[in-house]
């Protein structure tokens, strides 16, 4: 057994793992602050929702599906990623569930037409998601920083997956483009980038 391994055991057997309570109030309120401020801002500009006017429900539904789901399957993923000793392979598997019918339909949508991904407001979606993404990963790693990380590589990349769901989340209602093509590009892309940049700065942001 390892140096690492004993701490792990150590702090499972003797429940000094730091109180989860504050990380738990820290994502609900954080998932609280994202739906209401969406929905005030809804209120507030007349471009949001557009899609659903011009198009139904159809496209946000995808986009708020697969937000929606990596969101609450990223915070589950840092809750038990937080508490050493409990196996976190499970939580790291089940990230890549959100991502597997955005494979499947663009897979559908690259043989019908090929790979598109233009759109009116490219520019925008893309300063959204580069906005809104690290001050919601910053958050997430404060929540972490209040349990008791181990593998923080991985830890970093789940609050960088945590922080791009954010931003796509709170920026979906607000962009009209259709297609897979465009959601891989503009939302996806960025969200795979900032989980990288967790990856990278893990180690150092979470060290306990």
């Amino acid at each position: 057994m390892t140096d690492l391994e004993a701490l792990i055991d150590r702090l499972a057997d003797s429940g000094a793992q730091r109180d989860p309570r504050h990380a738990v109030r820290f994502f609900a309120l954080l998932l609280g602050a994202v739906v209401l401020g969406g929905a005030a801002t809804a209120l507030v500009l007349e471009d949001a929702f557009a899609s659903v006017t011009l198009y139904g429900v159809g496209p946000i539904a995808v986009k708020w599906g697969f937000s929606f789901t990596l969101l609450l399957l990223a915070g589950a993923a840092l809750f038990v990623l937080g508490q050493p000793g409990k196996p976190g392979k499970a939580a790291m598997i089940a990230l890549a569930v959100p991502f597997v019918p955005v494979v499947a339909l663009l897979a559908f949508e690259v043989s019908m037409r090929g790979f598109v991904a233009d759109g009116a407001t490219w520019r925008s979606c893309l300063a959204a998601m580069t906005i809104i993404s690290p001050p919601a990963f910053g958050l997430a790693v404060l929540a972490m920083r209040s349990l008791a990380p181990v593998n923080l590589r991985q830890a970093g990349l789940v609050a960088g997956l945590f922080g791009g769901a954010v931003a796509m989340t709170a920026y979906a209602p607000f962009c009209p483009e259709l297609g897979m093509g465009y959601m891989t590009a503009f939302y996806v892309a960025p969200i795979l980038a900032m989980a990288a940049i967790g990856w990278l700065t893990g180690p150092r942001l979470l060290r306990w």
